[in-house]
């Protein structure tokens, strides 16, 4: 990625410079210095109408286009920026990937920043799933926001990256004010091995919020340390629905020996979510009665119940609940239980659901649009490129916003 494209917004002039000369072609470079003294000065606009008669006078000169893009971020405006690149789309126009990725790290910026609560989340969310080191700036925004959840994606986010600058600022997060911050440090800690991290981690222990404990305790027991694994299988009693899931849930990753006898109990649960972890946990225990308990809840009449079963056996790699996937499918089901089984069958790389995703790309609500785009980002192939793109030319921002997430995420970093 150009620097103007990692730093869009910074209105750093000879960043500007470099990233116009270096995209524009030799013959293009007076235009270039022309755009870039305007956008220095603050007339942006003058330098879009500029570029805006180049353009018309050679359409397919995508060089230009890329510049004209390039502009519209430098002004600070990601979303017109974003809607720029996406107009080659409808003429067969040439792909820069780079700066598409450029793009997208601005909207994370601004959806950061916006004052709509739906896209700060969305924002949140995408950059705690998007492992990429040019994300750096928009983390270390993310962890000083004002909003604990969107400092805790931050830290998810951060947490998928290395060095000694990551690791300091993954141990201040175990002191943030609110708990959901400080569990999301300590399960972000994991594999970082070093006295400072094991100690500090140590100290989560003492926590007085259930969560910040049990997820340290977990980071703790993948190193051998027995203590914490009492720990975990004490709160397996904790009144908290959550936290029964979430213990259960790292107990069977950990795998320690010894433990399905405390899980068990757990199948009888009141909480049938909490029975399906249950169940999930026993089979990485190597105990056949969780698939059986599994296997059953499918036929559960609840259908969130039943896709979660099948969800959990997708954490497995056993497709046993395709067929009432598949089922779920249909046009008569409520629209976030299409969603959650086209979403699961991805996972298991059946893309039964992608036409469903297509259709609801048509959604006459932005929401349903915006959740179609977002299961489509998580195809780990490029079979949703075409939804994405589609999506990128929707008329809600959320919805288009969304869609280039998951097309920059595919892009790699």
């Amino acid at each position: 990625m150009t620097s103007w494209g990692r730093n869009a917004g910074d209105g750093r002039a000879a960043l500007l410079l470099a990233g116009l000369l270096v995209t524009a072609c030799s013959n293009d470079a007076p235009l270039a210095e022309r755009v870039e003294a305007q956008v220095r000065r603050g007339e942006a606009d003058r330098a879009l109408a500029l570029l805006d008669k180049e353009i018309r006078a050679r359409p397919t000169d995508w060089a230009t286009q890329d510049l004209r893009v390039r502009a519209l971020l430098q002004a600070e405006r990601a979303d017109e920026a974003l809607q720029a690149y996406a107009e080659r789309w409808t003429q067969d126009g040439r792909d820069t990937s780079a700066l598409f990725r450029g793009i997208a790290v601005a909207l994370l910026r601004e959806g950061l920043r916006s004052a709509d609560g739906l896209i700060r989340t969305r924002a949140g969310a995408a950059l705690a799933a998007w492992q990429a080191p040019d994300l750096w700036p928009v983390l270390r925004e993310a962890l000083a926001h004002p909003e604990a959840s969107i400092r805790a994606l931050g830290v998810e986010g951060l947490g998928k990256l290395s060095g000694d600058e990551v690791d300091r600022l993954l141990r201040a997060a175990l002191d943030d004010p609110e708990h959901a911050v400080r569990a999301a440090a300590a399960a972000a800690l994991a594999g970082r091995h070093d006295p400072d991290t094991l100690a500090a981690l140590r100290g989560a222990l003492a926590d007085p919020a259930p969560s910040v404990r049990m997820r340290a305790a977990a980071v703790l027991a993948r190193t051998g340390d027995s203590g914490t694994v009492r720990l975990l299988t004490g709160l397996l009693a904790d009144p908290n629905d959550s936290i029964r899931m979430q213990v259960t849930e790292a107990l069977g990753h950990l795998g320690v020996p010894g433990t399905a006898s405390a899980v068990r109990p757990l199948l009888t649960d009141r909480n049938p979510y909490v029975r399906i972890y249950a169940g999930e946990a026993l089979v990485r225990l190597g105990e056949p009665e969780g698939r059986c308990r599994l296997l059953g809840a499918l036929a559960d009449p609840r259908p969130t119940v039943a896709l979660y079963a099948a969800e959990a056996l997708s954490n497995l790699g056993d497709a046993a609940g395709s067929e009432r996937l598949a089922g779920a499918l249909a046009s008569g089901e409520d629209v976030s239980v299409r969603l959650y089984a086209a979403w699961t069958l991805a996972r298991l790389g059946d893309a039964q659901g992608q036409p469903v995703l297509e259709e609801l790309l048509r959604h006459p609500d932005a929401q349903v649009r915006m959740q179609a785009a977002w299961t489509l980002g998580e195809f780990r192939d490029a079979s949703g490129v075409p939804g994405l793109k589609r999506g990128v030319l929707d008329a809600a921002r959320p919805v288009r916003w969304q869609a280039a997430w998951g097309l920059a995420r595919g892009m790699g970093s």
